[in-house]
């Protein structure tokens, strides 16, 4: 199980490939910034995190997912700081026996991840102006 804030890129591959046999399937979900929010061009998003807070919880969720879906592992990475627009904001990687318990828990940690950690978005657009969520 691992779960990060971190401001490096987010380079995807496959999580689990030196895990044993006993993975029936692995699912992943990639955030990726759109060019437009709200009909306006981004420039970029800027993610500002309480990172200390931020990863204790994110963890927290991933332990969750493992017990209430039955999962092998789970990973999650959140990225903060300047994320331009076709970058990837959040890596969520899960595997279990199974299919079903897979996709149900990616789509769990993401949601809760969202509702969860003390991480803020701002949209900052081709026009110059800001806004928080």
């Amino acid at each position: 199980m691992i779960g990060s804030i971190q401001t490096d890129p987010i380079e995807v591959e496959d999580p689990f490939r030196d895990r044993g046999h006993d993975i029936g399937a692995v699912v992943t979900f990639l955030g990726v910034v759109r060019d437009k929010e709200s009909s306006k061009e981004l420039k970029h998003l800027f993610y500002e995190a309480d990172e200390t807070l931020a990863s204790e919880e994110m963890n927290k969720v991933l332990d969750e997912a493992i017990k209430k879906y039955s999962l092998i592992d789970a990973i999650a990475i959140h990225r903060i700081g300047i994320i331009n627009p076709g970058e990837i904001s959040l890596f969520v990687a899960v595997c279990s026996m199974h299919r079903k318990e897979s996709f149900e828990a990616c789509s769990f940690i993401v949601d809760s991840i969202k509702e969860r950690l003390p991480i803020w978005k701002k949209d900052h657009f081709i026009d110059g102006s800001e806004s928080w969520h």
